[in-house]
């Protein structure tokens, strides 16, 4: 009987998330080693593997492997659907199926611990790659929710949150534990001070005025990387409406927009 040797990669490892990615070891691309890392993930030891609880509570394990030729042809779809974006959310016989276009199927049965990403063989082009690396983001996005983590397609600069629409982000996103007082950014993490500051590239306007309350609360419900049926968890709108009374928002304007 074939043992199968598995790397597991942990989110934030020194933060304790229970969230973690994991390949057979011949499927594991040097490439994938290094975008993981950009976005926080360890590689574990073996010893650090084998105390991975299937039990602990909010537990998520993505497997991704190389899809087979079925799921290549549902991968690839049709141009004809370009008209409705890359990514596309469905239900298959009750389980969520999240599809990048060209780039993989996710597999995110909410009630189980483990979940799994089907990816086209031999990802080379950039397209493709942030492509991936959206993906990863959605998964951490539903992986985190009950946790009260919250995230947003930008980036971090000066201890403020910059937030992008996701073309322009190139799939980089920022997550913030409002529990831990934390931003986690490609960047590293930055501690969550007095207040949130968020300096908004999404949309164009005319001014910087400040956002209120009540638009901050809006702007920061409807706005996350989490796509999901059911909408934000109960734990993101505590979260949400915590740090909302601290949050100062206010929109990029021509002249001040950030050099990233």
């Amino acid at each position: 009987m074939e043992i199968i040797k598995w790397s597991y990669f942990q989110y934030r490892k020194n933060h304790d998330y229970p969230v973690y990615i994991r390949f057979k070891d011949e499927d594991l691309n040097p490439k994938y080693s290094h975008l993981l890392n950009e976005m926080g993930f360890s590689l574990l030891s073996e010893i650090e593997c084998r105390k991975v609880s299937l039990h602990r509570l909010h537990t998520k394990i993505l497997t991704i492997h190389e899809a087979g030729s079925r799921l290549q042809q549902q991968i690839n779809g049709s141009d004809l659907l370009d008209k409705y974006g890359l990514e596309s959310l469905s239900l298959k016989q009750g389980t969520p199926v999240y599809t990048y276009r060209k780039v993989g199927m996710m597999m995110m049965p909410s009630s189980k611990i483990l979940w799994h990403l089907a990816i086209l063989p031999e990802l080379s082009v950039t397209d493709q790659m942030v492509g991936l690396r959206v993906i990863l983001v959605r998964y951490l996005a539903q992986a985190l929710a009950e946790l009260g983590i919250i995230s947003y397609w930008g980036t971090t600069k000066d201890q403020s949150v910059i937030v992008m629409k996701q073309l322009s982000s190139f799939g980089e996103a920022v997550f913030i534990d409002a529990a831990k007082k934390v931003i986690f950014s490609n960047d590293g993490e930055i501690k969550l001070g007095a207040s949130l500051k968020i300096l908004r590239k999404d949309k164009e306007n005319p001014s910087s005025s400040a956002m209120s309350r009540e638009d901050i609360i809006g702007f920061l419900s409807v706005s996350t990387c989490l796509l999901s049926f059911n909408g934000i968890s109960l734990a993101m709108k505590k979260a949400i409406y915590s740090l909302s009374s601290t949050t100062i928002a206010s929109y990029a304007t021509a002249e001040e927009q950030p050099n990233l």
